[in-house]
């Protein structure tokens, strides 16, 4: 697979028949910190300006959605964030001028069943469609279907299992669940011309994906899908063109603004610069696609596109790590030295937690007992985990840290200096 390193194209074949649509997919996106502020002031256009001609160009656009809509108070209980932006932000989606939001994440239920009902209808009264949550499990499964220039679509959005899952009686985000997941996937194609399948998991600022994530998305492929889309790490991860279906196994951020320590970062940090990537498809599926790498300001005044050097720069580097894809030893690799950097042992052999804690509901102990519960529940924490497990049975937690250099060198957007 070749990028492009001044347009940014990958051609995947020729196109075929007199249909075509440009399907815009763009990563996570979070309106938060001095994001929500600016919102809230009125600077929607103006934070979105410099990405309106890539907007405007493509018959379909989606993007990653992952907070809700809510001012209510009431944060569920789990490891990590809680994230909610004010509903009046929705202002930031019309300024974007989109078509669709996946809201299949670790967020979506991040303050309950009701404010994520709450956004659902909201986003949908604004004329916005969803897909990858729902009142229960078996609405939130449901592929979302579209019709574009003549070609069908089917799209479906499934996220790993870290908080706000749907269930059967309660609100909350589509499960990934490969095995009927790909069941979807032929049906979908039954129904559609095109499939497109949106993931989020994988393990967070890893630039490389992990062997199960690679192994999913190529079964998904396998399955009918013509295009699988990852998204969670908050870092860009590679590209490969399996069997003539693109697989992007991250986008990273689009725009979510900084937190904390977060908003002294050095420009290089991969949290604000990532891509979209535009589906050029046909009624077969895809046909090429385009990268578009994009940043954003820390201080969340801007979302634009990268250019000149800096664009090359992330072409370049896109290739790099997308290249690494056609090894698999270098895949087991990467996965085997992050899990044995992890700090997953100081987890799961906190002298804190006894036997009687598990039987204690208050609200203090359940949040300690929260991150033992995701790293067994979440397939991305529990690969890492049995990774880590492994390695030491074997007496090769050192040995598989020696494959760091190869990684490190990849976890900074020096093109961006």
């Amino acid at each position: 697979m070749k990028i492009n390193t001044k347009t940014g194209s990958i051609t995947v074949r020729p196109h075929k028949g007199k249909s075509r649509a440009r399907i815009l997919i763009s990563g996570d996106c979070c309106l938060r910190g001095t994001g929500e502020e600016r919102v809230l002031d009125g600077e929607s256009y103006d934070i979105l300006e410099p990405m309106f001609n890539i907007f405007q160009a493509a018959d379909v656009s989606m993007i990653q959605f992952e907070t809700v809509l809510t001012e209510d108070d009431t944060p569920i209980i789990k490891s990590g964030p809680n994230l909610k932006s004010h509903p009046e932000t929705i202002e930031f989606f019309h300024a974007w001028g989109g078509d669709i939001a996946f809201l299949a994440n670790n967020h979506t239920g991040d303050f309950g069943p009701e404010p994520l009902m709450q956004t659902m209808e909201m986003l949908n009264a604004e004329g916005f469609k969803t897909v990858g949550a729902g009142a229960n499990l078996e609405d939130a499964c449901q592929p979302l279907y579209i019709e574009t220039n003549d070609i069908s679509i089917g799209i479906l959005n499934v996220a790993e299992h870290e908080f706000g899952t749907a269930t059967f009686d309660k609100a909350g985000s589509a499960p990934l669940v490969p095995m009927y997941n790909i069941t979807q996937i032929a049906e979908i194609k039954r129904k559609a011309n095109v499939c497109i399948v949106v993931v989020h998991g994988g393990n967070e600022y890893n630039p490389i994906p992990s062997p199960r994530v690679v192994l999913m998305s190529r079964a998904f492929a396998d399955a009918g899908a013509d295009a699988v889309i990852n998204i969670h790490t908050h870092c860009p991860q590679g590209i490969e063109i399996w069997k003539q279906t693109p697989i992007v196994y991250s986008l990273g951020n689009f725009f979510f603004p900084a937190s904390g320590l977060m908003k002294h970062c050095e420009p290089d940090n991969f949290w604000f610069t990532g891509y979209s990537v535009a589906l050029n498809i046909d009624s077969k599926g895809c046909a090429s696609l385009d990268i578009i790498p994009t940043t954003f300001a820390v201080d969340s005044s801007y979302v634009k596109p990268l250019e000149g050097k800096q664009k090359t720069g992330f072409l370049a580097y896109l290739q790099e790590i997308s290249d690494l894809l056609s090894d698999w030893k270098t895949i087991v690799k990467a996965h085997e030295c992050w899990a044995a950097r992890s700090s997953y042992p100081n987890i799961i052999t906190n002298p804190s937690w006894k036997k009687e804690d598990f039987k204690d509901r208050r609200p203090e102990n359940l949040k300690k007992l929260m991150p033992l519960r995701n790293i067994f529940t979440c397939e991305a924490h529990n690969e890492l985990l049995t990774t880590y497990l492994r390695l030491f049975e074997e007496n090769r937690l050192e040995e598989a840290q020696e494959f760091w250099p190869v990684i490190e060198k990849y976890t900074k957007a020096k093109f961006m200096l």
